[in-house]
């Protein structure tokens, strides 16, 4: 064997054992047969841990059997073999045989691989969580077998078997077991009950004696060693709790006796044995307990208080060079991720996840952590768990403090992969010194305002006896605001939201308020900025989550304070929507502008998790993405970073987002109940039928506003002599188009916790409210050609397909060019379109004496859309280039492009046009605050318009009634 390989000072040791292992039976010819990259290898995994040169002496069969069983493939079917033979053992002694002779050579496995670099730090941290799961599936098997005899087995109120429910927590929990660590569990039962042995216990007995047996089998050292050391302290109560409880009394603990520190370790929990009926527990009480429904900043305060206990164990224990309690350690990281998502977890499932490494990636659009922060974690973790395996491969200790001993440390930095202990010792505070620095921020919260602000705020506004003007003064606010904002003050004081406060509520709340007061005497109105933000206070209510955010995330008040000043409306919204101060964290929201693609990534990562059996669930995402995605739009809009027409253009991503999301669910549960629809001639030669929506209106135009209903067409390609679903529960296709698009309309317009999405029109569909729900596209084009009135053309031309197949998309434009460029009356165009409109003005105009309707007055926005659509219309056949788009502003430029309007003319209505839809959209938002748009929102004084509509009355006179 060559030394050359190693350090030198741990080649003496490295001959010492040679000659040891060299007289052993069959080490020599165990030798001989292993791979040449084997052989090469095993100098530096003997020098480097001293367990798997004392294992390599004790089982002298332990190398033979590694040789054959390196790769995992092969390992995992020895695995099998070994969980097997020990979980029917006859005895408990020769369970425990079986079990540590496996556990030797498994773990033998494990660290050569880990050393030789043939894993990565993920593989040996997967590689021994599986091992501890198959030991503990043995041990149990084993432990029933034992006590079967005597007690017979648990039984239920049915007579079924009651399973014993084993859940891994901690680091076993993660897949992230080290190499000498402890294995954290929880036993749990289902049911209450009795054996049916020849002695009968109560269930609550045996699963004690059961699960006592099962740690003995795993941890008690003999002879041959130990399995793992089994930790029970996380149970109900701890130590002094009863070993193993039933579902029923976890959830009075959780609900009745749980601690903030306790919603972390739960965090970890993932059930080993009996995954069925924790899986029925989990939804009940376990995940409400760890995860708030809400943004949950509180636990940024409570992970302070366990850091300064750990910090103060680190200080009395002399801890600091401690790779997982000490400065920068792993229990940060740890703490990071797992704070992250006891934040967010309650509303982005993806993060309810037991695994910190799967976890992390996720944080990326947490709003909270960087994508460059996340791969500085992710190394800095991967070098410390490398680190502390590097350190326990040793001698298969549980320790974690770096070693002082020349000898440990090259060893170190040869389980490393690293040439000696300065470059292994750089690498490991390379990673601390970065740990630290995140966990620092992540503590600092709204630690760079001054300590006194921090510890009193505005405690003022709990006295009765204060004087909230001399307040306000001495916060800097002038003279001619302080009136308006003390009655403010005032009244918030005496409001219910601010009473039902607990201690730890208001002292959230004053620190918010005295940062809110100083910011808010920097801006030009700051009484209607401090009525504003009191506003989204008092909507907050007693959400000590959403407090704890303002408390902590110092950014997300400023910013706060910011928007309120910008707009009431952004305020409403915030108000309506508390969960939309999570936008307020990352400064992004303020700096890029929103984009479809943005739209995309942020709907995914609300959907891609959720039940397709709920979908209250489903909508209530979708309604929570629809919030946030249209104050994103608002907030560009009202900070005049996003014009009108791109204002409009993201409201119409976001609706066709929803839209096909919507379609796509209805789809799913219904072809689940009926299966595919299918049509055609011949049975054996049928084709899927394909579905689509089409838009119109200002859907279709793509002019959405802040609160704009939806005019929606829904289509089908069905057709043939057979039209029917192939499922358990066949439907003909009539039938399943009808409750698919009652699906669509239902999920689009239902009420979910979070509000409702949209309204939804489907009177323009051929023969409106008593025509078919979803239309062939045949019989669609065939209603257009012979049977659709003029004002159903000037619809179609508004019209464009938003969702659903591509190709059915496609048809439906064909057949829209073609209607629209054969199909028009149009030796009677000009009187019906001059008709309609008239009636129009009379009907639904609601100005009175000196007032304007922008949108259905004469010389309004109407007059417009019907002057374009009569143009279009009437020059559609000649030039088919111009139904190519369905907005107005690129239609007038096609009217120009093809001579039927002059330039200017164009030019002079489509500033005309943006101006008026500018006006409507500054008054629907003043008006409504974004709910649904009214009829008084767009009627205004007259003398302002005056000069303008004269304009567009005589170009509209020129066009319908001289030439008549």
């Amino acid at each position: 064997m060559q030394f050359e390989s190693v350090p030198e000072d741990l080649r003496e040791p490295l001959a010492l054992w040679w000659e040891r292992a060299a007289a052993q039976d069959g080490f020599l010819s165990a030798y001989a047969g292993l791979s040449e990259d084997l052989r090469t290898e095993l100098p530096r995994v003997a020098a480097g841990s001293e367990f798997v040169a004392s294992a390599l002496i004790q089982d002298p069969r332990a190398l033979e059997w590694f040789g054959r069983h390196e790769e995992p493939s092969a390992a995992r079917a020895a695995g099998a073999d070994y969980e097997d033979r020990a979980r029917s053992a006859p005895t408990a002694a020769d369970a425990q045989r079986i079990l540590r002779e496996w556990r030797r050579r498994e773990m033998l496995r494990i660290a050569w691989r880990d050393i030789a670099g043939r894993a990565g730090v993920r593989e040996t941290l997967h590689a021994l969580s599986d091992f501890a799961d198959a030991a503990i599936r043995a041990a149990a098997s084993a432990a029933r077998l034992h006590l079967q005899p005597v007690f017979g087995l648990p039984r239920g109120a049915a007579h079924d078997e009651v399973p014993l429910i084993v859940l891994g927590m901690g680091k076993l929990g993660g897949r992230e077991l080290n190499f000498s660590s402890d294995i954290d569990l929880v036993f749990l039962f289902s049911e209450a009950g009795q054996t049916d042995g020849p002695r009968e216990v109560e269930n609550e007995e045996y699963f004690n004696r059961l699960g006592r047996e099962l740690i003995r089998l795993l941890g008690v050292r003999n002879e041959d060693g130990f399995v793992f050391r089994v930790d029970m302290r996380l149970r109900p109560f701890g130590d002094s709790g009863p070993l193993v409880v039933s579902l029923a009394s976890l959830e009075d603990y959780l609900q009745e006796h749980g601690r903030d520190w306790e919603r972390y370790a739960w965090i970890k929990a993932r059930p080993i044995l009996g995954a069925v009926g924790y899986a029925k527990a989990y939804p009940e009480f376990v995940r409400p307990f760890v995860y708030r429904r809400y943004l949950d900043f509180g636990v940024i305060e409570s992970l302070r208080d366990m850091k300064a206990l750990i910090a103060r164990e680190v200080s009395r224990r002399e801890l600091d060079q401690h790779l997982k309690l000490g400065r920068g350690g792993i229990r940060e990281i740890e703490f990071i991720v797992q704070s992250m998502q006891l934040v967010r977890g309650g509303s982005d499932r993806r993060l309810q996840n037991a695994s910190l490494l799967e976890v992390l990636p996720m944080l990326a659009g947490s709003k909270l952590m960087s994508a460059a922060d996340i791969a500085e974690l992710t190394d800095a973790y991967l070098v410390l768990r490398k680190a502390e395996n590097a350190l326990q491969l040793i001698r298969d200790e549980q320790t974690h403090s770096l070693p002082d001993a020349p000898l440990d440390r090259s060893r170190v930095s040869v389980n490393m992969g690293l040439p000696d202990w300065p470059a292994a010792n750089s690498c490991i505070e390379s990673a601390r010194d970065r740990v630290a620095r995140q966990f620092d921020a992540l503590l600092s919260g709204a630690s760079d305002s001054g300590a006194s602000e921090e510890e009193t705020g505005a405690d003022w506004l709990a006295s009765d006896d204060s004087k909230i003007d001399d307040e306000l003064r001495d916060s800097g606010f002038p003279h001619r605001d302080i009136a308006a904002a003390a009655a403010t003050l005032e009244a918030y004081r005496h409001a219910a939201s601010y009473r039902r406060l607990d201690e730890a509520g208001r002292r959230r709340l004053h620190v918010i308020l005295g940062r809110l007061l100083k910011a808010a005497a920097r801006h030009p109105a700051p009484a209607s900025v401090v009525q504003r933000v009191l506003r989204v206070l008092e909507a907050i209510g007693t959400r000590s989550s959403y407090l704890a955010l303002l408390k902590e995330q110092s950014a997300a008040l400023d910013r706060l304070i910011d928007v309120c000043a910008i707009s009431g409306f952004l305020s409403r919204q915030i108000a309506d929507f508390p969960l939309l101060l999570d936008e307020l964290i990352d400064g992004k929201a303020f700096d890029e502008l929103p984009s479809r693609q943005s739209f995309v990534l942020e709907l995914a990562a609300r959907t891609e998790r959720l039940p397709a059996d709920d979908p209250e669930r489903q909508v209530e995402a979708l309604r929570q993405f629809q919030k946030v995605a249209v104050f994103k739009v608002a907030l560009a809009d009202l900070t005049g970073r996003l014009p009108l027409m791109k204002v409009s253009d993201r409201l119409t991503d976001i609706a066709e987002l929803i839209i096909q999301c919507c379609m796509d669910l209805a789809w799913q549960q219904m072809t689940d109940i009926y299966g595919t629809p299918f049509c055609g001639s011949q049975e054996g030669n049928l084709r899927p039928v394909r579905v689509a929506v089409a838009g119109y209106g200002k859907l279709g135009g793509l002019e959405l506003g802040y609160g704009s209903d939806l005019d929606l067409v829904f289509l089908h390609d069905s057709s043939g002599e057979i039209q029917q679903t192939k499922g358990e529960r066949p439907l003909d296709n009539g039938i399943f188009f009808l409750r698919l698009g009652q699906r669509i309309v239902h999920l689009l317009t239902m009420h979910s916790a979070a509000g409702r999405l949209y309204e939804v029109d489907m009177r323009l569909r051929p023969n409106g409210k008593g025509g078919f729900l979803m239309t062939g596209i045949d019989a669609f084009e065939l209603y257009q050609r012979q049977d659709a009135w003029t004002w159903e053309h000037q619809a179609l031309l508004r019209a464009r397909p938003v969702a659903g197949d591509a190709d059915l998309r496609d048809a439906f434009a064909a057949a829209r060019r073609r209607v629209l460029c054969a199909a028009v009356h149009r030796d009677t165009l000009r009187s019906d379109v001059s008709e309609m409109r008239l009636r129009m003005r009379r009907e639904l105009s609601k100005a009175r004496a000196g007032q304007f309707d922008i949108k259905q007055d004469a010389g309004g926005i109407a007059d417009i859309e019907f002057l374009v659509q009569y143009w279009v219309l009437a020059a559609a056949h000649v030039h088919p280039e111009l139904l190519t788009y369905t907005d107005n502003i690129r239609q007038l430029e096609g009217l120009a492009a093809v001579g039927v309007l002059e330039p200017k003319r164009a030019q002079w209505l489509t500033d005309a046009y943006i101006g008026y839809r500018t006006v409507l959209h500054h008054l629907s938002l003043e008006a409504q605050g974004g709910r649904r748009e009214g009829q008084g929102d767009r009627v205004v004084d007259a003398a302002p318009y005056a000069e303008t509509r004269a304009q567009v009355i005589e170009i509209w006179r020129e066009t319908f009634e001289a030439a008549q």
